[in-house]
Parts: C-alpha cells; structure tokens; sequence
C-alpha cells in the first residue's frame, strides 16, 4: 500500500477521493487543508475530509501554506486530528526559499506540548537540523519520514554514518517515504533513488521492514 495526498494547484481533496475509492486495497489518503490557520473552517473541512471522503491522515506544508507549526492558531485543525485518530505528516524542508524559520525542530516540540495526543511525521528527515531529531524523537507520537533527506546525509557524510543516524534515533520511529515519482536532474526517479540507499546499508532484515512498512502500517493502525 501506499500514502498519497493532496495539494494545492495538483489535486484536491474532492479528486482524490475519488482515486481512494478506487484503489481502496492500495491506496490511503491524505487530505490537504488549503487554509489550515482559519481555525473553524479548516475544522470542518478536515472533518468533512475523513467522515465523507475517507481519508486517512492530514498533510501540513509550512511554506506552502505560510504558518510556523508552533502557532498557536493551528492548534485547533491538530487537536482535530487527534480527535480523528488521524496522523500528522509535516513537511520539513525549507522549501520554498525565505520559509527557513518554519522548519526548526523547536516548533514541533511546542506543537506537540500542546496537542499531547498528535501523531506527527516529520517529512524529510529535517536535514537542516537532523541532529536535533535525537532528542525530539524521544517524544511519543513523533516519527520521521527519510526521503530526500536520509540520500542527503549519507551523501555528506557517507553510508556508515546514515546508518548509524537511523539506528541512533531508533528504528521503530523511522518510515519510508518515496516523495514524488519525478526525476532528479532528469535522471534516475526520486524515489528508486530513496529505496536503493537501505539497500545500501547494511540493516537487518527486520530493521528493514520496519522502515519499509511496518512501522507505517502501526501508525495507520492496520495491525
């Protein structure tokens, strides 16, 4: 199965679900909320997202939608979300440029003090600040999604390192994540490119399906 979601200018919420309902054996959804920070309507609309549209989690972009997660007025759309038994993915890379400052490991460490029942996934591994993952993944309810980011590390500072990193922030918090289906450059897609580098490691069998599925399928609660 696969994660997928919605997103502004790509494909709504209404679209996707229609894709969901299709592929339901294959298929789980995120929904996007285009104004996350008006606080009643985001509400509704995520609720109208999981009742109605059956989806399965909430997609967060802070540049994109232009909020710092530790502001206060997202609280009420995570709170939701908790409600809803819903995971929390958060992209983590600053992107796009002059949106740096959302995207420090502070912001969800004063996220999650005031939604204590969030479930939250940090996209990318946060490579501008991946050391501080240690100690912000001692929280529950907080995992980290490895793509693009793990390649960048491990081509900074090589595979051992990587390795180790994952090992170091523990196995159980770490999933997989292919990003888009897109080229890099025009070359090899982005995510045959994610997938090659645990090949690469030299993790156990077990280590490896829990990045590549099992530690996902408990967060979705599929057991």
């Amino acid at each position: 199965m696969a994660c997928v979601n919605a997103f502004s200018g790509a494909i709504t919420n209404d679209d996707l679900s229609q894709v969901l309902k299709t592929h339901q054996s294959r298929l789980m959804g995120f929904a996007w909320i285009e104004k996350p920070l008006e606080e009643e309507m985001a509400v509704k609309e995520l609720d109208d997202a999981v009742n109605n549209l059956g989806f399965k989690g909430l997609k967060l972009h802070p540049g994109v939608q232009g909020f710092n997660p530790a502001d206060p007025k997202i609280y009420p759309l995570i709170k939701k979300a908790a409600e809803l038994r819903i995971p929390i993915f958060i992209h983590m890379f600053p992107w796009p440029l002059g949106t740096f400052h959302f995207y420090k490991p502070e912001n969800i460490a004063i996220l999650k003090k005031n939604v204590r029942d969030a479930t939250i996934i940090l996209g990318h591994m946060v490579p501008q600040h991946f050391m501080e993952l240690e100690i912000l993944l001692w929280e529950p309810g907080i995992f980290v999604e490895t793509s693009f980011g793990l390649e960048m590390i491990a081509n900074l500072y090589g595979l051992d390192f990587a390795e180790k990193w994952l090992r170091r922030i523990g196995i159980n918090k770490i999933v997989f994540g292919s990003d888009w289906m897109g080229t890099q450059d025009g070359d090899e897609r982005i995510a045959d490119n994610n997938l090659k580098i645990y090949d690469q490691m030299n993790l156990t069998q077990e280590e490896k399906n829990k990045i590549l599925g099992e530690n996902i399928k408990g967060i979705m609660e599929l057991d």
